[in-house]
């Protein structure tokens, strides 16, 4: 029988070589799984928070036809379904609801929304992470 190595087994002191080889191995790979898991951490980024400013502008643009996205916009939804969609100030003051389930839920949306739900905005990673910090920044406030 032939190892991986190119050596013939021939009896115990070439098995026993061979366990070194695979103890060595597997030693070599943890090690080099833990060396490349530090690299990627030093490198990870953390998700750059939305700009809330940036988010309201952009929602009184683009979710004024069915949200009161801010009492101040200039007008009122015209969204004429049986279900009113929530504003966004009970959308920030909903229990449970935090920055990466609002970013989930936007970014999960059906391209065809069924049973009268929201339809995916196709909003840009930007776009969602500026409506989401504004929809956040509502929270507890009167």
């Amino acid at each position: 029988m032939q190892t991986a190595f190119g050596e013939i087994i021939f009896g115990n002191r070439n098995l026993r070589r061979l366990q070194i080889h695979t103890k060595a191995f597997a030693a070599l790979a943890v090690i080099a799984a833990a060396a490349a898991s530090a690299e990627l951490a030093a490198h990870a980024q953390p998700k750059p928070a939305g700009d809330a400013q940036e988010g309201r502008a952009f929602a009184l643009e683009a979710c004024t036809g069915c949200h009161v996205v801010a009492a101040d916009q200039p007008f009122k939804p015209i969204y004429t379904g049986d279900i009113h969609p929530p504003d966004f100030k009970d959308i920030a003051s909903k229990p449970g609801v935090t920055t990466d389930s609002l970013i989930h839920y936007l970014d999960t949306l059906p391209a065809i929304p069924k049973d009268s739900h929201m339809a995916n905005a196709d909003l840009t990673p930007e776009q969602t992470r500026d409506v989401v910090a504004y929809i956040i920044s509502l929270r507890g406030k009167p």
